[in-house]
């Protein structure tokens, strides 16, 4: 009975967790693609232990102190990841300053609002910076001069599913407190359908870049 009122948002979560551990090879040329299998298995430990202790052990317990701390880890670890994928020179100097940024949004929002309030405001502020580096991304890659075959390029479809993604959940999550009140048939809100369906497209993308590493590593090994 828990199971079928599993969210979906936990189920895709799994579903690329177990790809990531079955199609990244364990011996690649840049090992840095190995660190999103301990990062996805983090994020469906928070998603997993906030499901069963919101439904289905504590239902009034506050879920914000979780999700408050795994903006840190969520935003520190794409910071790195983005640093590693993106070919400019300068990139590393760049994220370090936006690690500033950020760090700085969330220790205002955290005084002038308290833990147990959503810090939505740098929720949406971390995903505008994932949606500017995935078009950073986008422009140093089309200034190479080398051919790249893009639909067999990992890291092309993880900065697609991420661009796709935060593109859309920053634009929601600016209207987070009014959005949240919108019910589909009095029970769902309208945010949560959203971004389930935007989970599905960031997690499908990820799993073909998944798929994109395997098929290399196979090519090479041929």
């Amino acid at each position: 009975m828990i199971i079928t009122k599993v969210p979906f948002s936990v189920i895709i979560e799994w579903v690329c967790f177990i790809a990531s551990i079955l199609f990244i090879p364990t011996k690649l040329k840049h090992n840095y693609w190995r660190a999103l299998i301990p990062y996805l298995g983090i994020v469906v430990a928070v998603e997993t232990f906030s499901y069963l202790v919101g439904r289905v052990i504590a239902m009034n317990l506050n879920k914000h102190y979780l999700y408050n701390s795994f903006l840190l880890i969520w935003s520190t670890f794409h910071l790195w990841f983005f640093s590693k994928i993106i070919p400019l020179k300068n990139i590393k100097a760049l994220c370090l300053a936006i690690t500033v940024a950020i760090a700085s949004c969330y220790v205002i929002e955290w005084v002038n609002f308290g833990f147990s309030f959503y810090l939505y405001r740098t929720d949406t502020f971390i995903g505008g910076i994932m949606v500017l580096l995935s078009v950073i991304y986008f422009v140093a890659l089309f200034k190479q001069e080398e051919y790249h075959d893009l639909l067999k390029d990992a890291s092309f479809w993880f900065v697609t599913g991420c661009l796709i993604f935060y593109g859309t959940t920053t634009s929601i999550n600016a209207f987070f407190e009014e959005l949240i009140k919108i019910r589909v048939k009095g029970q769902v809100s309208l945010r949560y359908i959203i971004i389930n369906i935007f989970n599905l497209i960031m997690y499908s993308c990820w799993i073909k870049s998944f798929l994109c590493l395997r098929n290399k590593r196979i090519y090479t090994q041929a």
